[in-house]
């Protein structure tokens, strides 16, 4: 479908705050320390920033693959997508399989070695881990997002109450409840055969569309997934029945949203002509500039080196004079908020609050900019004031809908520590440019 979808529709944000931000942002393609890198950029700081792969990316690919192994005390399989090439499958990412090859209904048959069925890489491999499946097959456009095994029409956490209930008005006149053949999926004629049951979730983006475009993005996404399942079922073992999108495609998707840069910039000439390719279906009204001068590289324009310092630092300084002490362990990452050189010029209690306000939105920052994710815990000043802790975590939560990654402020300890978990679809920044640093050609 065509990104044409924006509107002069109401927004999460006043429209000329969001064209002023998008003003301020860029959102750059190059080489970083001898990797491909993503930044957003807005002012003079970075928002965030990705390595991308060298090898193809694959996340996201599907495939009819077959269960090697079953180990009931793992609660998982070994699933195997390619002439030799296993990977692992928990058990709970398989309760609503596609199984082909033979008669199948989840709760009442069990899977076993042997059995074809649809497989998804949701997590490359990493270290000495195989790369990890699903069985819930989704896919996804601007608008919505459909997963084999779910069993309703969900909404965005994200959408704002008013957008929420105009597209709920839009869902109910597709009358996708009643039209099975479009939440159900028929791949044999029998008609007591199992049919896959497919949910669908609506995406933020949605809140930029026109009626017209909505329905049409729902429509041509439900009829793909229905091909999808129709194609893996006559396919053969380790038939690719969809290869992933190019690497930069999931950066667009997954590293901003639109709104957050006005243009794209890359001194690369392949992922210049790929880019505008892309963004002339996805996103027409972002333009792609090529950056040509070769006696100043883009990373140097833009000062990379010195504005990535801070996303490898210990310590990160705040404009008040305070600092953060982010530690990353094996089991967590600890954050430890400082008042350092800060001088107070009101009460003692207006200060500490002050202090951890400008903490919290520089943690949300550096969240997403070392892409840390897991548990995080953050040991913010003591604060005496008892509505302070409460408005603390509303601001955290408001900050944690800005990320693209699911964030979520669990709540604050007695002791003072506030818990935060962040989901992890790539490395943390850090061990991204860990092999070239072992390598010695980071310097």
């Amino acid at each position: 479908m065509s990104r044409t979808i924006l509107t002069n529709q109401t927004r999460t944000e006043d429209e000329a705050a969001i064209e002023k931000r998008a003003g301020e942002g860029k959102l750059i393609f190059t080489r970083y320390r001898d990797r491909d890198c993503a930044v957003l950029l807005r002012g003079n700081r970075i928002l965030a920033m990705q390595a991308l792969s060298s090898r193809k990316n694959r996340i996201g690919s599907i495939y009819v693959g077959k269960i090697k192994t079953i180990h009931k005390n793992l609660e998982a399989c070994f699933v195997e997508i390619a002439d030799r090439e296993i990977c692992f499958l928990p058990l709970k990412d398989a309760r609503f399989p596609l199984v082909c090859g033979r008669r199948f209904a989840p709760g009442k048959d069990a899977l076993r070695e042997g059995d074809e069925l649809l497989v998804q890489i949701c997590r490359e491999a990493q270290k000495s881990k195989q790369p990890t499946l699903t069985a819930h097959i989704s896919l996804a456009n601007e608008v919505a997002a459909v997963s084999l095994g779910a069993f309703r029409i969900g909404y965005s956490g994200k959408l704002s109450e008013e957008a929420r209930a105009r597209l709920s008005g839009w869902v109910d006149k597709l009358r996708l409840k009643e039209r099975d053949s479009l939440l159900t999926i028929p791949l044999f004629p029998d008609p007591d055969a199992y049919a896959p049951r497919a949910g669908l979730v609506i995406r933020t983006r949605a809140e930029e569309c026109t009626e017209e475009a909505f329905s049409a993005g729902v429509e041509a996404l439900l009829k793909e997934f229905s091909s999808l399942c129709q194609r893996a079922v006559h396919g053969t073992c380790f038939f690719c029945v969809r290869a992933a999108p190019p690497a930069f495609a999931a950066v667009l998707d997954k590293l901003a949203y639109p709104w957050e840069y006005r243009e794209i910039v890359t001194d690369d000439p392949q992922t210049f002509r790929e880019l505008q390719d892309h963004c002339a279906q996805r996103l027409p009204d972002k333009p792609v500039r090529l950056y040509e001068d070769r006696q100043l590289s883009l990373a140097s324009l833009y000062s990379l080196d010195t504005k990535c310092r801070e996303a490898f630092d210990r310590v990160v300084w705040l404009k008040s004079g305070a600092y953060l002490v982010i530690e990353p362990t094996e089991a967590l990452t600890v954050i430890d908020v400082n008042s350092g050189r800060y001088e107070a010029g009101g009460s003692l209690l207006d200060s500490s609050f002050t202090v951890n306000k400008e903490a919290a939105e520089e943690v949300a920052r550096q969240l997403r900019l070392r892409n840390l994710s897991g548990m995080i815990v953050v040991d913010f000043i003591n604060m005496t004031r008892k509505e302070d802790p409460a408005k603390l975590l509303d601001l955290l939560r408001s900050l944690a809908k800005q990320d693209r990654q699911k964030v979520r402020v669990v709540d604050m300890t007695p002791l003072g520590l506030v818990e935060i978990t962040r989901r992890k679809d790539e490395p943390p920044l850090r061990e991204q440019f860990e092999e070239k640093e072992r390598q010695g050609t980071v310097r």
